[in-house]
């Protein structure tokens, strides 16, 4: 999650910059920061539903084995809730800039 946290900062932070101040030199780097934070979402995601398919697959008893699982499943989302955020605000910010850009060049 700090890793999603960092990336979401630094892209969030460059698309504002580009936002204000266009220019097709910062536009390539918010382009990848954001793929960047994209694999980080999906990385979180999977490394968090692995932990909890590990401990329900573990010594558990089988009543609350499904509760547990679906849980840990809905915690495990919380990464793409976070970055998914970022990555929507991190859009918004590109496209304003992408705006100003575009109506300086005609």
């Amino acid at each position: 999650m700090f890793v999603i946290l960092a990336f979401g900062f630094v892209a969030l932070g460059t698309s504002a910059y580009f936002a204000v101040r266009p220019s097709r030199w910062h536009e390539g780097f918010v382009r990848w920061m954001s793929r960047a934070l994209l694999w980080a979402i999906l990385t979180g995601i999977c490394s968090d539903a692995a932990t909890v398919f590990a401990f329900v697959s573990g010594p558990i008893d089988e009543a609350s084995r499904t509760r547990l699982a679906f849980e840990g499943l809905a915690e495990s989302l919380s990464p793409g809730i976070v970055g998914f955020a970022f990555l929507a605000i991190v859009a918004m910010l590109t496209a304003v800039g992408r705006r100003r850009l575009d109506v300086r060049a005609s």
